[in-house]
């Protein structure tokens, strides 16, 4: 990679959701890791300083929820100042099956966009265009892009990674969200 590629200010910390104890991977970090090692930075941890972050807007791009996921993400939503809180999923309905947090999240969202387009292609077949995407985004100040759905097991159980984004990094995930939440305006 050249320099030129390279921004200047863009940081990025690795994000982590470690599986419950007793865990496989907590046990081999522990004996692999190097003195100068510094902490992992908890996915929990990371959304909510995203959250509070976020003055204008907060995105969260997750393809699947569940009813642990809507409560979470309805914490995101109650934790911020950001006026624009927007949620997009793959399939709305996910969000009437989860109940009350379902109810929840949906009134504390600006904004709840359903991202699965039926087209028919050239041979008459339908052809689903979607995403699988997971993005949290604070603004166009920060984000968060990595591997955790909003679910109860990418919650608790599994081990998730991803990117706490600062700085230049952070551009060009605010232009990808910009352009997806422009497909509901056209």
């Amino acid at each position: 990679m050249t320099d030129s590629l390279i921004a200047p200010s863009a940081r990025a910390r690795l994000v982590v959701t470690m599986p419950q104890e007793p865990s496989r991977i907590a046990s081999s970090l522990a004996k692999h890791a190097e003195a100068s090692f510094t902490a992992l930075t908890n996915t929990q941890d990371a959304f909510i300083h995203l959250a509070r972050r976020a003055k204008d807007r907060l995105v969260v791009m997750t393809p699947f929820i569940d009813v642990s996921g809507a409560s979470w993400a309805g914490d995101l939503f109650e934790a911020t100042n950001a006026p624009n809180k927007t949620l997009i999923v793959r399939d709305a309905a996910q969000l009437d099956a989860c109940g009350t947090q379902g109810t929840r999240l949906k009134a504390l969202s600006s904004n709840v966009w359903d991202y699965a387009f039926y087209d028919s292609g050239d041979n008459s077949q339908t052809q689903l265009e979607t995403f699988h995407a997971k993005i949290v985004l604070a603004d166009g100040a920060a984000a968060y892009v990595g591997s955790a759905n909003f679910l109860h097991r990418s919650r608790e159980h599994n081990l998730e990674c991803g990117f706490l984004l600062d700085g230049d990094a952070v551009a060009p995930v605010s232009i990808l969200i910009d352009a997806v939440l422009a497909m509901f305006s056209e």
